[in-house]
């Protein structure tokens, strides 16, 4: 191969590895930024719907405890509702947009419907929402309704919850043709007589099979009301089991897609195993950047699917745009590079094939033959140059040549000579200077790390203060590392069998433990030693470790602090009791927010950052459990964490 293609082949495979390495990488990091960005938004989308569907649980609940306080409410519990009793009840249904709005007695049979036929008869006991009701304590909760319970209901309701499935591409088999069961947002609250005792529960909702507007206000809220490609961008669905039963996503015709079912791979991880879905998914007719989550019961229960989604077609063309705006000039580049290369080497090795040619001549003797001066190349031009000059004081030079060879013998020799020499000193030299170079780095970083003298008072003083403040920087960053795994969504319980005192409560207590005799404090333990549960101890670790430094932060400077923990109908209880100012009752509720400071005299200029409990909060949480703070103002304060003393296989 001569030098003119080794040149050139050598010039285009540096440019080709070059451009594709380019293009590659160039597309890889573009499509992972894209997808990447569009599954981040998808996830909050999902955040923010879930948000709004249990802020309309809320609503919900205070709603009925609203209506529960009214006198018709109260006669009905007892049996005692007249015609006027039940009208009144019904235009608060109607009025508040409720779809079932009844009344039971303290036993739970149901004594009065706001409904046609509004036929009492039949028991709400085994309702696990009533049933906390009766217990004196309102709640609410997404369940399912079977059609003789919505017909007791209400005599429409079955029809309006009638849903007939719609084939659906990559849906999984079901025998069913159809579902009959109603998905409600569903809740009950107490109904107490004049001196405040529970006497029955008021219970209602409303149902979501067909109704627009939970998910389109959702929709709104979180995507508004762009559209791409004659498409809304974003959509909401809610599904009972795996069928869509109010959704805003179209189907081929521009209708909503009603009766459609969810995709295989979805059905399989989010109803079948319980877990979140974070990718793309094939939605009715189309591919969409998709999050699911499962919709539970108040029992935990899998019942149906929370969805949100954007298409994916739209990233797909941003991601397609970008790229042909990136992909374009390198291409363009590339075409520059390859013509600049076939110039660049024909200003080569044309001077080079004249050299050649020169050469071969000036070895046959042709002493008058010389090649073209070159502008193209300075060093070319100088090497043609020193040809030129060469070939002219050859012809002076050849009877000079056999004197001259001695004469370069023995400088050749000289300069071997001075060669070795300063190899040698080079090497002598480098081996003096290593020694003491090693010496000063060394010597630098004694001084440094204070290895060369003690420290005075002030800087004892010193040294204990960043020391203190420092404690205070590990609280506050082990907090923030905790929030940044909440925010999202990481932050995910992984059970397991656990010893309370032997895994959680001694490690915890013997690591605090010189804390609390600094603050003068009595720490009492009252934890039986065979407790045990199923849960994740490193997350009751931090949870223990938040209420125990805030028992010893707040608590009263040689005051008691006592740890307890105890079985309790399926759930472990574990408290943390201390003396000291307390909370006032206005305070409480606000007790478990995300950077909450209490403006407390004693309490608020004591440093914090207010994330502890909302921590402990997500934690129990994480277990399907709850925490909540009672306190006497002036004496004492008490946090309760409850949890069930089993739990599933993963929990987040």
């Amino acid at each position: 191969m001569g030098l003119w293609a080794r040149l050139t082949s050598a010039f285009l495979l540096v440019v080709a590895l070059l451009g594709g390495a380019t293009i590659y990488t160039g597309a890889t990091l573009i499509n992972s930024t894209v997808r990447r960005e569009a599954q981040r938004r998808t996830e909050l989308d999902l955040r923010a719907a879930r948000a709004q569907l249990d802020s309309r649980l809320e609503t919900l609940r205070l709603t009925l405890e609203h209506i529960a306080r009214s006198p018709h409410a109260r006669l009905a519990a007892l049996g005692n509702a007249t015609d006027d009793d039940r009208v009144g009840l019904e235009r608060h249904r109607l009025r508040y947009r409720l779809d079932v709005l009844s009344v039971c007695d303290g036993r739970g049979r149901v004594t009065l419907r706001t409904r046609h036929p509004y036929k009492p008869g039949g028991t709400r006991a085994t309702d696990p929402l009533v049933s906390r009701a009766l217990r004196g304590e309102a709640a609410a909760g997404i369940v399912l309704l079977y059609p003789d319970e919505l017909a007791a209901e209400g005599s429409d309701l079955p029809q309006a919850a009638y849903v007939h499935f719609v084939p659906t591409p990559r849906a999984k088999p079901r025998p069913e043709e159809e579902e009959r069961r109603g998905m409600m947002l569903w809740a009950a609250a107490p109904v107490a007589d004049q001196q405040g005792k529970t006497i029955g529960a008021l219970y209602g909702g409303i149902l979501l099979t067909r109704n627009w507007e939970v998910v389109d206000t959702i929709r709104d809220i979180v995507f508004g009301d762009e559209t791409y490609g004659g498409k809304p961008l974003g959509t909401v669905t809610i599904f009972l089991w795996d069928a869509r039963v109010t959704t805003n996503v179209q189907d081929a015709r521009g209708n909503r897609a009603i009766g459609t079912r969810v995709s295989e791979e979805v059905y399989d991880s989010v109803l079948e195993n319980g877990r979140r879905w974070h990718e793309r998914a094939f939605v009715v007719d189309a591919w969409y950047i998709s999050a699911y989550e499962p919709i539970r019961d108040p029992t935990r229960k899998t019942i149906g699917i929370l969805y949100t989604g954007v298409l994916e077609r739209k990233y797909t063309d941003i991601r397609n745009r970008v790229l042909r705006s990136f992909i374009i000039p390198v291409c363009l580049a590339i075409g520059i590079s390859v013509a600049l290369a076939f110039v660049l080497v024909r200003s080569i090795v044309r001077p080079v094939g004249e050299l050649v040619v020169a050469s071969q001549r000036l070895a046959r003797g042709e002493l008058d033959h010389r090649p073209r001066k070159v502008r193209s190349s300075p060093e070319l031009a100088r090497l043609v140059e020193a040809f030129n000059q060469m070939a002219d004081a050859i012809a002076q030079r050849d009877e000079q040549l056999r004197k001259q060879n001695l004469e370069l013998e023995a400088s050749n020799e000289q300069l071997s000579q001075l060669n070795r020499s300063y190899m040698e000193m080079l090497g002598f030299v480098t081996h003096e200077l290593k020694n003491p170079l090693n010496s000063v780095i060394f010597s630098a970083a004694s001084l440094r790390d204070g290895y060369l003298g003690p420290l005075d008072e002030k800087q004892k003083e010193a040294a204990d203060r960043i020391h203190r403040n420092a404690k205070y920087l590990e609280e506050m960053i082990a907090n923030y590392l905790s929030l940044s795994r909440i925010e999202k969504g990481e932050l995910v319980a992984n059970p397991a069998a656990v010893n309370l005192s032997a895994d959680v409560v001694q490690p915890i207590v013997a690591q605090l433990k010189a804390q609390f005799e600094e603050a003068g404090m009595a720490l009492e333990v009252e934890v039986p030693a065979d407790l045990a549960l199923t849960a994740d101890p490193a997350l009751l670790r931090i949870a223990l470790d938040n209420l125990l430094t805030n028992a010893a932060k707040y608590g009263r400077r040689g005051g008691r602090v006592r740890v307890r923990a105890a079985e309790h109908d399926g759930t472990v209880r574990l408290s943390v009791w201390n003396e000291g100012e307390g909370i006032k009752p206005e305070n409480l509720p606000k007790l478990f927010g995300k950077f909450v400071r209490l403006e407390q005299e004693t309490t608020k200029a004591r440093k914090g950052t207010g994330l502890g409990l909302f921590i402990c909060r997500e934690i129990a949480q994480r277990h399907g459990g709850r925490i909540w703070a009672e306190s006497e103002y002036g004496k004492w304060a008490e946090f309760t964490i409850e949890i069930p003393t089993q739990q599933p296989e993963s929990a987040a």
